[in-house]
């Protein structure tokens, strides 16, 4: 079999998916690059191989070494075309530059690969350049086929490269970002806290209150949740229900006999855990617009039960006669819904709405 005949069948497999893939990885790892390179055009090599196998018997040495050799004069101009021509021209919208430039780069590389094939042949065969018949236009356009082929088949995987890359990268992006805001917005959560804390402290250091150092321990109490645990993405729940219960204790110092308060709970919190410092916005979302301005007796419901990997949490409060349809539309619940939103998407329900003067906030949420 002569070398012409083992060489003028220029026809690129399609099997090439591992090595697409080994392409596209995160950007902590692209200084293996050169690694996933090697193997994409050994990979190549090996499947050229085995196709030109099923369409001969077999190949001899010299073929083996044609379509090395064919390799590494089409090597170059992919790389020309992955990171100048690519670069320069087509992301910049120069389309028709680009594509002439591609024509060029077409050109040139069937014109050398049909020399490259001249020479070896003579050298090889010791015949007259003349008798060969290889510097002919219907080799040269199978090998202007040939590199289109391949130009087009890598500018493809750049470009599934690319777009994996940038998904990944705008995925982190928004994570980031996500991350960002809940710490914002869980930032927003100590100060309102402590300005409403603060307030009811202050009107208790104003009436000489022997209650207001109570309120000082139960402070320390809540202060100390809130510095050294609420940092942390999930707290067990139990601990959220102590603070609850210290919040709560703090306010019934505060108003006393005209505050009732009937908290019960159901299942096993001590196995759930859930994001810091959610529940607590609805309870002073109750004082602050249920009993603050209420001169009558107030009754408080709060409810929670876990169950069937939820929780559901319920929180019931008279509103006073001062407050208006609205009003209890503040930082607090803005923040907890948005927080919520962040957190569970559409996987969590929160309903809030005031009817007969009565104010009530259910949530159910995933527990962790």
């Amino acid at each position: 079999m002569s070398i012409l005949a083992d060489t003028t069948i220029h026809t690129i497999p399609h099997t090439l998916t591992p090595f697409i893939a080994a392409e596209i990885r995160k950007p902590g790892l692209l200084k293996w690059r050169w690694l996933y390179h090697l193997l994409f055009w050994l990979a190549y090599y090996g499947l050229t191989i085995i196709l030109y196998l099923s369409l001969h018997e077999k190949l001899n040495l010299n073929s083996y070494i044609m379509i090395f050799l064919t390799l590494v004069i089409q090597a170059p101009f992919a790389y020309l075309n992955l990171y100048f021509l690519i670069p320069r021209l087509l992301f910049t919208k120069k389309y028709v530059y680009y594509i002439l430039a591609l024509l060029l780069v077409a050109i040139a590389c069937s014109v050398l690969n049909l020399l490259m094939e001249h020479g070896y042949a003579t050298l090889i065969e010791k015949k007259p350049p003349a008798k060969l018949h290889i510097l002919t236009f219907s080799n040269g356009c199978i090998g202007f086929v040939q590199i289109i082929y391949i130009l087009g088949m890598v500018t493809g995987i750049k470009f599934v490269k690319d777009t994996l890359l940038n998904q990944e990268q705008q995925k982190e992006r928004e994570k980031q970002y996500l991350e960002t805001e809940l710490k914002f917005l869980k930032s927003q959560i100590q100060p309102h806290f402590f300005f409403n804390t603060l307030n009811n402290l202050y009107s208790l250091t104003l009436k000489k209150s022997d209650l207001a150092p109570d309120i000082v321990l139960k402070l320390s109490d809540l202060m100390s949740y809130m510095l050294y645990e609420s940092s942390a993405p999930l707290v067990p729940l139990k601990k959220e229900i102590d603070y609850l219960q210290n919040y709560l204790d703090v306010e019934q110092l505060r108003f006393g006999q005209r505050l009732s308060v009937a908290f019960t709970i159901e299942g096993q919190p001590e196995e759930a855990s859930i994001p810091p410092m959610i529940l607590i916005l609805f309870l002073e979302n109750s004082f602050k617009h249920g009993v603050k301005n209420n001169i009558s007796h107030i009754l408080m419901t709060i409810s929670l039960k876990v169950t069937d990997g939820s929780l559901y949490f319920h929180v019931e409060n008279p509103l006073s006669e001062e407050e208006k349809a609205g009003e209890n539309n503040g930082i607090g619940l803005k923040n907890v819904r948005r927080r919520l939103d962040l957190l569970y998407g559409n996987a969590y329900t929160l309903d809030i709405r005031e009817q007969d003067k009565i104010f009530t906030v259910s949530l159910k949420m995933p527990l962790c």
